[in-house]
């Protein structure tokens, strides 16, 4: 019992309250604890547990390498290097200034790479060489994994011509150009050995190449080198000259237009007397500006001389500049001042007709006569000033109007003079131009310069660079691993069966009573059955038990690992109710062929081991088969009472197990819910109740049927079977919600048909393989004994 103590939840017995569900719709919800708090041995767990899935992946990938690399052909590798500069060829044979920026010189030298991989390169070289007829070109030696690509490539090509129109295929079937006069399949065996490699943050590429032949390979390696210089410095050549010749066509035709357009210009100045209309040149254009110039300073001066003169019109004339400035009139006005002063401090003392007040009126009549004078004297100069400046503006507008009259007669010629004066500027500087790139152009194609260098020629090889045993193996190694782990975890996602008691708690809430494992996962040293010649499987006088098929475990060897797993969910089941055991007790699962009436008959005969009166009640009315499990006769039963042909005491067939008894289901009725639903069956069980210590009911699936759902509010709990290998969270769940909506007590599930080398029962396999061979030591001591 403290072996599956850690396992099974199953001593508490109530089950706990689901959480409310989230919505409305929905009656039931479950919240997934093996989704969070995943740990680093749950990951470790599904290893070990698909471990037996894991190990042919691992080894035939291993294999498979190993299988490669023997077939594979010994190879020599030659390695020549390149400088490549950062410098884009010229169309004109001109060198250009380098291109640092980024994205273009990231083409340029893509472009390099392709080029130096490219078919045109391969078919010169092989051109060159002679390579025509070499065996190592012509004829390939086996190779697995170019036969396998070779099988995959004819049957996509196969398949791709499928979709194929007509006209593409009669497109295809017309002759093809070789690159050269080289066939392609030729060119395409020499790329194969040919590798491309840049070195990283330089700007070296190397050249390698990886023929059967080590001299081959160095042969290739700098030829192919030394050509691709060639080639860059052939296309180049090819490019300047095309550049040159048509240079040399547009200078021609330059050369003409810039005669015909001098020609014409020439012309155009002795038919209108006109020597040129460049700036600085023309009298009438210079004249009309300057008279422009006089005349906006002339205007200037008009309309400050109006605005003096609109102050004085407007009787502002002592607020004027001029007056405010002059001395003249600020020495009056002072004087003025003095006397109004003088004036108010006698007034004071003296009355008017005193003679001295009638001085200084006098004196002050006087003064501002004299400063009325003066101002007016101001007032005429304005007035003189502005009548000039409109005398002056009038005249210089009259003349400006004249002198632009005759720089529009002017103009009209020197729009054709312009247009014919901007032909030839162009045409010149065009034909200048050309001239000199024609020039550059001349220079530079004699000039063999290249931006591709050698710095490192290849050397012959003197050891095979493939293939490489070790390196293979280990590659093919870690791939089978990645596989064989990438499996295993698929595999685990797509399973949703429930294989273990927390995953059955995790899926429904409900403890497990216990488990059973599969026969198919047992070994002799687990189940003594499986062997004809164990000590243990010779069972004492009294114990041996004929007449019961091979399935009922419990009666054929009780020592074995399934009996003690029916011995544990019997214990577990006891203990579920601890003040009243529940007596009927009903057995039900999800879904058919889930192993739930073998495991009935066992628990029942396992109930009966225990010195208690068992009854067995085959309640699956449709497909009921405890009878053939017992060998026993099933033509009045279950059906027979309920329907009243007979009384339940006359069909109760005994067994050759001690205070173990059956109820077969008897004939095939019409209406199987209707009978076990109906009065008549409660009362059944309650005479059964006063006869047995415990009933234990076989019934149909729960989800296929609604017998078993009706059954189980007549009984005192039900226990839920569900199987290892089959049984899936949806449909227990389903199960569990169809129970609950009749008010159904669920004591726990059997978990059936489980896989005992699953790493969680590892219990299991440490303890009962010593349990057993200390029973098979006893048993054979005193079968010696005896």
């Amino acid at each position: 019992m403290k072996v599956l103590a850690r396992y099974y939840p199953q001593y508490i017995s109530a089950r706990p309250t689901p959480p409310p569900a989230p919505d409305d719709d929905l009656e039931y919800y479950y919240s997934d604890r093996e989704g969070t708090n995943k740990h680093l041995r749950d990951y470790w767990q599904v290893v070990l547990k698909r471990l037996r899935y894991m190990v042919p992946i691992f080894c035939g990938t291993v294999a498979l390498g190993f299988l490669i690399t023997i077939f594979s052909p010994t190879l020599y590798t030659a390695r020549s290097t390149l400088k490549i500069e950062p410098q884009s060829p010229s169309f004109t044979g001109v060198a250009e200034a380098p291109n640092n920026s980024g994205s273009d010189r990231y083409d340029y030298y893509q472009t390099q790479y392709a080029l130096l991989s490219g078919a045109p390169l391969a078919a010169r070289v092989i051109k060159t060489l002679g390579l025509q007829s070499n065996p190592a070109l012509t004829t390939s030696r086996f190779n697995l994994v170019s036969w396998v690509m070779g099988l995959v490539e004819s049957a996509l090509n196969s398949i791709a011509g499928l979709f194929q129109t007509q006209s593409t295929s009669i497109g295809r079937g017309r002759s093809t150009t070789y690159e050269l006069g080289v066939a392609p399949a030729l060119i395409g065996r020499y790329r194969s050995f040919l590798k491309i490699e840049p070195v990283k943050n330089t700007r070296l590429v190397d050249v390698s190449f990886s023929t059967p032949d080590p001299r081959l390979s160095q042969e290739l390696a700098n030829n192919h080198a030394t050509a691709f210089i060639q080639m860059i410095l052939e296309n180049r050549f090819n490019l300047t000259q095309e550049a040159r010749d048509f240079l040399q066509k547009k200078l021609a035709e330059l050369r003409g237009k810039v005669v015909r357009a001098e020609n014409e210009l020439n012309t155009f100045r002795q038919k209108h007397g006109v020597v040129s209309m460049e700036k600085g040149e023309n009298i009438v254009v210079d004249r009309l500006v300057d008279i422009n110039k006089q005349l906006t300073q002339v205007r200037s001066e008009r309309i400050q001389a109006e605005s003096l003169y609109q102050m004085t019109r407007n009787k502002n004339s002592e607020y004027l500049a001029q007056v405010l400035s002059n001395p003249l009139i600020l020495q009056i006005k002072g004087t003025l001042a003095n006397l109004e002063t003088e004036k108010g401090r006698l007034s004071s003392i003296y009355t008017p007709e005193h003679p001295r007040l009638q001085e200084l009126n006098q004196q002050i009549a006087e003064a501002k006569r004299g400063l009325a004078s003066e101002v007016g004297t101001i007032v005429r100069g304005i007035e003189s000033n502005y009548a000039a400046a409109r005398s002056r503006e009038q005249a210089l507008e009259d003349e400006a109007k004249n002198q632009q009259q005759t720089a529009l007669n002017l103009k009209e010629v020197g729009v054709d003079y312009a247009v014919l004066n901007e032909e030839v500027v162009v045409n010149r500087g065009l034909y200048e131009n050309v001239l000199k790139r024609m020039n550059e152009t001349n220079v530079a194609n004699d000039l063999a310069a290249s931006n591709i260098q050698v710095v490192q020629r290849a050397e012959q090889p003197t050891l095979p660079s493939s293939p490489q045993l070790m390196r293979n193996l280990m590659v093919a190694a870690f791939l089978g691993l990645v596989l064989a782990v990438a499996f295993a975890f698929f595999l685990e996602y797509m399973d949703a069966t429930m294989h273990t008691p927390q995953q059955v708690w995790s899926a429904v809430s409900l403890a497990t009573l216990g488990v059973v494992p599969h026969v198919r996962s047992l070994s002799q040293r687990y189940h003594p059955m499986l062997s004809e010649n164990t000590a243990s499987n010779r069972l004492e006088p009294g114990t041996a038990v004929d007449g019961v098929g091979r399935e009922i475990v419990v009666a054929h060897d009780q020592f074995s690992i399934v009996a003690e797993s029916y011995r544990t969910i019997r214990t577990a089941l006891m203990l579920s109710q601890a003040e009243r055991p529940p007596k009927v007790i009903l057995l039900t699962s999800p879904c058919p062929n889930e192993g739930k009436t073998v495991t009935t008959l066992n628990l029942a005969i396992a109930l009966a081991q225990g010195g208690k009166r068992v009854l067995a009640i085959d309640a699956d009315l449709r497909k009921g088969r405890c009878h053939q499990l017992l060998h026993r006769k099933n033509y009045r039963g279950l059906a027979n009472v309920l329907t009243g042909d007979v009384d339940v005491k006359q069909v109760i067939q005994e067994t050759s197990i001690k205070d173990f008894y059956l109820l077969p289901r008897g004939s095939l009725p019409p209406n199987p819910a209707d009978l076990l639903m109906s009065q008549r069956m409660r009362d059944i069980l309650s005479e059964l109740r006063t006869l047995f210590d415990f009933v234990v009911i076989d019934s149909p699936p729960i989800i296929a049927v609604s017998d078993a759902a009706a059954l189980s509010v007549l009984c005192d709990g039900v226990v839920l079977v569900f199987n290892g290998e089959k049984t899936t969270t949806p449909s227990a769940r389903r199960a569990t919600e169809r129970l609950d909506k009749v008010g159904a007590h669920i004591l726990g599930v059997i978990l059936n048909a489980i896989d005992i080398r699953d790493p969680e029962y590892l219990d299991y396999r440490s303890y009962y393989p010593s349990y057993y061979a200390s029973i098979d030591e006893d048993s054979g001591s005193e079968f010696e004994k005896a």
